[in-house]
């Protein structure tokens, strides 16, 4: 990993918020730029975007290294090329190819989609199907383009090299990020909401493991107003304006249809929205789970 990688602090880069609406939150909170006036920007983490760089350079060195060790282990050092068709390249131009091929599968299958908290949930099988891809294009490759020439057992022994290699080079990095994570660098603010039990439950298990990248640095328990009505949306937005967290977890506590206006609300924001409701409390709102610390949450697009 490069040594002058920063992979930042656990909080973000805001702007300045603008000034909340003096006058006492209406019974429905505003859905439109009212709503986004009160809500701090948040830019990209700079470690996130250190994070995938991290992976693509790992990835990029563990399949050339298992080109040239597939090279070597079949033809040895004597052969240097190889011919197709007319033409004599060299082994070493071989990089030119698997190299590109190798990081476009992976990203078509998602292995560099590490989420808002650099989750590596479901990486490792996402590198093995991307592994499954290559041997097809490889396997195509080797019969439109005549490659016999090239070596049937380099070909084939340069798949699961690679995918072993790019497993312990990710592995590693891994490794690093959740121990950057321990000294409180690589990780999110976030603020928690929701029924009193909801929000306990996600602090605790936030708290316990601090590899999940998440540090809970403010809580809004949202109780029913005093004509029985739970909490309105405006004060979850108010709540996050003061907190100035990167990212807003409902854990529940919201009526139903409120949870879209605060989606609303962080449109263009730059904050994360996740959230443990009830199916009822999702629809129309374009959502999939990501597992963040064992909890079920899901991330709101």
């Amino acid at each position: 990993m490069p040594a002058a990688t920063d992979w930042g602090t656990d909080v973000e880069t805001t702007t300045t918020p603008r000034p909340a609406p003096a006058a006492a939150a209406p019974a429905r909170p505003a859905t439109g730029p009212a709503a986004l006036a009160v809500v701090p920007r948040v830019a990209r983490p700079r470690w996130l975007t250190a994070y995938v760089s991290v992976l693509v350079a790992v990835d990029t060195i563990a399949i050339a290294v298992a080109t040239m060790l597939a090279k070597l282990s079949w033809v040895g050092f004597d052969t240097d090329e190889f011919h197709v068709r007319w033409m004599s390249i060299p082994y070493p131009a071989l990089l030119l190819v698997t190299v590109p091929t190798w990081l476009v599968i992976l990203a078509l299958a998602g292995a560099y989609d590490i989420g808002p908290f650099g989750s590596t949930a479901g990486m490792w099988t996402r590198v093995v199907r991307a592994g499954a891809q290559l041997l097809a294009v490889v396997a195509l490759s080797y019969y439109l383009l005549h490659l016999a020439m090239v070596g049937r057992g380099v070909l084939a022994a340069m798949i699961p090299l690679a995918v072993a290699l790019t497993l312990a080079g990710r592995a590693a990095v891994v490794m690093v990020v959740a121990r950057l994570r321990r000294q409180g660098r690589a990780r999110r603010t976030a603020l928690v909401v929701g029924s009193r039990a909801g929000v306990d439950a996600v602090v605790d298990q936030l708290t316990a493991m601090p590899q999940a990248g998440i540090v809970p640095v403010a809580t809004e328990v949202l109780a029913p107003g005093p004509g029985g009505e739970a909490a309105h949306a405006g004060v979850v937005v108010a709540a996050l304006a003061r907190s100035r967290a990167a990212a807003l977890i409902v854990a529940g506590g919201l009526p139903q249809g409120q949870l879209r206006d605060v989606a609303w609300s962080l449109e263009g924001t730059g904050v994360e929205l996740l959230v443990t409701p009830a199916p009822t409390e999702i629809g129309g709102l374009r959502s999939h789970i990501r597992p963040v610390a064992g909890l079920p949450l899901l991330y709101v697009d």
